[in-house]
């Protein structure tokens, strides 16, 4: 019959076979990523022939004074804001329907590209040159033209909405409200 087990050994490595264990991982994993590690020798190099690694130490060693000169600088170039502007801008772009600002922009761009056309010497208006700009009467016959009254609708009504948000009171957590739905209260063209 067996004797029962009343005490297990168990081995504990000593130190310097877990030392022993740790050089064989370490030797192993140079080995098999010998190719990365001649590479990151080679930058490492390049960055010490450069003086980048003095510049990194120099900044290390004065974190403090660099982190204090850094704040003071994004400071005086008034960042904070123009971070917060930026990401007011991406948040009202991202709200525009793309569709809609691709053909306002194809609009834009064609417009554009006709005052380009335009001599500034001669002061061409449309298809006939005159030597003044035009008057009036030629202004109102213009706004006979269907494309320019669609612009002319265009520009008004963005010009209401902007005056109507900005105659709203401002909100007191400087979030600004959302914006009204695409074709609330505007005019057919």
């Amino acid at each position: 019959m067996a004797r029962a087990i009343n005490r297990i050994e168990r081995h504990e490595p000593t130190e310097a076979e877990i030392q022993a264990e740790s050089l064989s991982q370490v030797i192993d994993a140079i080995a098999s990523n010998k190719e990365a590690i001649l590479k990151t020798i080679g930058i490492v190099k390049e960055l010490n022939n450069a003086g980048m690694l003095d510049i990194a130490s120099a900044a290390l060693e004065n974190r403090t004074e660099v982190g204090l000169h850094g704040v003071q600088l994004i400071n005086a170039l008034n960042v904070p804001p123009l971070l917060h502007n930026v990401l007011t801008m991406v948040k009202m772009l991202g709200g525009i329907d793309p569709n809609e600002m691709s053909r306002l922009i194809n609009a834009l761009g064609s417009s554009l590209g006709h005052l380009s056309e335009m001599d500034p010497t001669n002061r061409q208006h449309g298809d006939h040159i005159e030597k003044e700009p035009p008057g009036m009467l030629a202004l109102l016959k213009m706004m006979r033209d269907p494309d320019v009254r669609t612009t002319m609708t265009f520009g008004l009504q963005f010009l209401k909405t902007m005056g109507g948000e900005l105659n709203k009171p401002k909100p007191e957590g400087g979030e600004s409200e959302p914006r009204s739905k695409k074709g609330e209260n505007a005019p057919e063209v």
